[in-house]
């Protein structure tokens, strides 16, 4: 399908529409359709480079892609057919191998169950820093862990990450306490990553790594522990801006646990130990036990991986495809099987 798309654009003698037109709404409701399919074409094409290309999709979502576009190419295709006798109208080249191709490629792909979250993947826009003087309350550590969670696409140094690890433990704290008077059941979930954070900052107390950044970040956190430890205890009362801390701090802790992963994978974090057998007398008063960095992945290892990869990490959260997103293909594929009544019949009167 694609070499017949292709031979078909590369013989197209007109040019294509510009963004102004994609974008300007058409006074007939007919041509206006077909400018919103052009435009929902344009901006799936973007996609692909934004989370939407193989390898980043299941196997029923890529099937779903396909059928999705093989159905637009066959209602291309009906569209050339139907309009061909009007004056001025450029017809495609091979319309009926292009559209045979398009049928085939839609029955295959439709033997499948398909998945409609993929309409939830593609292009966002990306988020920017909450700038400006500290928030007051709740808001302001939402504030600072927002901040946290953008600068965190840096690769902290193990200093860093340390000051990270215990802030959010900080956090976590501070917030089981405030709400163990008005939701205990809440409050145990952030005890329990108050705890986990907890152990992740006794693991990293031998952990190195000078590659990276991360200053920024560990300046957000800090921020966040203590604009929450200043937090009344009953400050986090209002369920909404409990939500929201949620939220953020699940992306925390999945931000860390990739850079976690990360590290020790491409060996930029190190374990220090130390070294065994006799240490050799230079003279001084105090003799050091002397100490080297290995990879975390040797058999001297400690529990960091098992941590993050069993505490830390959240649940991946099952998605649900957009409303509407059943109903809407469903329309365009019985527009595509719909034949006119001849003229004259009744519109009661079935016709073949």
């Amino acid at each position: 399908m694609r070499y017949r798309i292709e031979g078909t654009l590369g013989a197209i003698e007109v040019s294509l529409p510009t963004m102004d037109e994609l974008v300007t709404e058409q006074p007939f409701a007919l041509v206006d359709t077909w400018r919103q399919a052009a435009r929902a074409c344009v901006l799936g094409e973007h996609d692909f480079t934004n989370g939407v290309g193989y390898g980043r999709l299941s196997e029923s979502q890529c099937l779903t892609v396909i059928k999705d576009a093989a159905d637009v190419v066959r209602a291309l295709v009906s569209l050339d057919r139907r309009y061909a006798n009007i004056p001025g109208w450029h017809p495609l080249k091979d319309p009926g191998r292009l559209g045979r191709v398009a049928e085939t490629c839609a029955t295959w792909a439709g033997y499948w169950e398909p998945d409609y979250t993929v309409d939830l993947r593609g292009w966002r826009p990306e988020p920017t820093l909450i700038e400006g003087p500290g928030l007051p309350g709740i808001t302001g550590v939402l504030q600072a862990q927002h901040n946290l969670l953008i600068h965190l696409g840096t690769f902290p140094t193990a200093n860093n990450l340390r000051v990270v690890l215990d802030s959010q433990r900080i956090v976590s704290r501070e917030t089981a306490h405030g709400l163990q008077p008005f939701d205990p059941t809440l409050a145990a979930r952030w005890e329990r990553r108050a705890e986990t954070y907890g152990r992740l900052v006794h693991e990293t107390r031998d952990l190195g790594g000078m590659v990276g950044n991360g200053g920024p970040a560990a300046g957000q956190g800090s921020i966040a522990a203590v604009r929450m430890e200043k937090l009344a205890r009953d400050a986090i009362t209002d369920p909404a801006q409990s939500r929201r801390l949620q939220r953020v701090s699940a992306g925390i802790d999945e931000r860390i646990c990739n850079v976690i992963e990360r590290g020790v994978a491409q060996r930029l974090y190190f374990q220090r130990i130390n070294v065994p057998g006799l240490n050799d007398h230079n003279g001084e008063l105090v003799r050091v036990t002397r100490q080297k960095f290995v990879p975390i992945t040797s058999p001297v290892q400690t529990d960091l991986l098992a941590i993050v990869r069993n505490d830390l990490r959240p649940t991946p959260i099952r998605r649900k495809a957009p409303k509407g997103a059943t109903q809407s293909r469903l329309d365009f594929e019985a527009a595509l099987h719909h034949r006119p009544p001849p003229r004259g019949a009744s519109p009661d009167v079935p016709s073949i």
